[in-house]
């Protein structure tokens, strides 16, 4: 992104000077490009300094199989709610300054999507580990319990017609957009679908608006609380139980009983073990399926970004395997593999309150 063409690009929008103060790529970025820029906008004693996000399609498209576009929607629509989300400001469809690639600017939250410190083997950061779970529940609390309705969410999201129809509109939705991106026939991904669909939970927890990606890395913190929710590109109205499931690891930074305790307090329903296992395995479909998208790009040629090879062949072949492990176990045994393999992200048990 070129520092002087962006200022230009924000002058004409914003109907004032824009001069960058500074400008930085949110890492890692791969599957959509996230630009953080601090800004001085106007002129004279009414000049002031201020903030944007920008965020575009990378050459070839994002590794989900969304339209920015639809992410952008959801923006509009969350800034109506209680939820903490940042401003949206304009969307464009084919600008100049990224070659015709999409984009949205929304405003600038001040906080940070990392929090270091969780993994130190002290009191005071198991202390904060409950903090901040605690904070993480309460605020998935809020967004699921909105009546998506009436802000109209279903004025451009699928909705199951009813929380018996939930998960098995989610799997459907995705078993059709695979077939539809897939770089390959992958046979065994077939057979797991089948398995998904006998594993299916008997109804969603509740129907709620689900984030899809969340927790840390995903979401805007300052003083250890969530100011604004990022990233919806996997935004859906289905079972809030995904939510916990694709949340960073989330159920490990604390005691997972008692968070989902908490959850389940302030939103007012339960979340049945067997939907989260059911997620938790789901996730690692979706997640190939992702990485997968991503490489027809590169073997296109419309976008040889190294790692789009190495995620698309490498880790998909992980997932694949996964997949395949899981045919010959029953929800609960397939749930408990996937966790196993997953590293604790934020302490081990030397960490005190590990």
């Amino acid at each position: 992104m070129d520092k002087q063409r962006l200022a230009s690009y924000l002058t004409e929008k914003l109907g004032e000077p824009v001069r960058i103060a500074s400008l930085s790529q949110a890492f890692p970025g791969l599957s959509r490009e996230t630009w953080l820029v601090r800004i001085n906008r106007g002129s004279g004693s009414a000049a002031r300094d201020d903030g944007v996000v920008v965020r575009a399609d990378p050459p070839g498209g994002s590794f989900v199989p969304v339209p920015l576009f639809y992410e952008w929607q959801v923006y509009v629509h969350v800034a109506r709610t209680p939820v903490p989300v940042a401003k949206p400001l304009w969307f464009d469809a084919a600008p100049e300054i990224t070659g015709g690639r999409p984009l949205f600017v929304r405003q600038l939250v001040e906080g940070t999507s990392l929090l270091p410190g969780l993994s130190d083997d002290t009191n005071e950061a198991a202390e904060r580990r409950a903090r901040i779970a605690i904070e993480h529940a309460e605020k998935l609390a809020v967004l699921h319990r909105i009546d998506w309705k009436s802000y109209g969410f279903d004025s451009f999201m699928d909705v199951p017609a009813s929380a018996q129809d939930a998960p098995r509109s989610e799997l459907m939705r995705w078993w059709h957009v695979w077939e539809e991106v897939r770089t390959a026939p992958f046979p065994i991904v077939t057979e797991a679908l089948h398995w998904f669909e006998d594993n299916l939970p008997k109804r969603a927890a509740h129907v709620s608006l689900c984030k899809g990606q969340n927790g840390i890395g995903e979401e805007i913190w300052r003083d250890d609380k969530i100011v604004a929710f990022s990233d919806w590109e996997l935004a859906n109205i289905g079972d809030p139980c995904q939510d916990f499931a694709l949340s960073q690891g989330m159920l490990k930074l604390w005691d997972r009983n008692k968070v989902i305790a908490h959850y389940e307090q302030a939103a007012g329903f339960r979340l049945p073990e067997e939907n989260i296992a059911f997620y938790l395995v789901w996730n690692a479909f979706k997640s190939m399926l992702a990485l997968n998208h991503g490489l027809r790009f590169f073997i296109s040629g419309e976008y040889r970004r190294l790692a789009r090879a190495t995620l698309g062949y490498g880790k998909v072949k992980v997932y694949e395997h996964l997949l395949g492990t899981i045919l010959d176990m029953d929800l609960a045994q397939a749930a408990d593999f996937i966790v196993q393999g997953q590293p604790n992200p934020y302490h081990n048990k030397k960490v005190a309150g590990g």
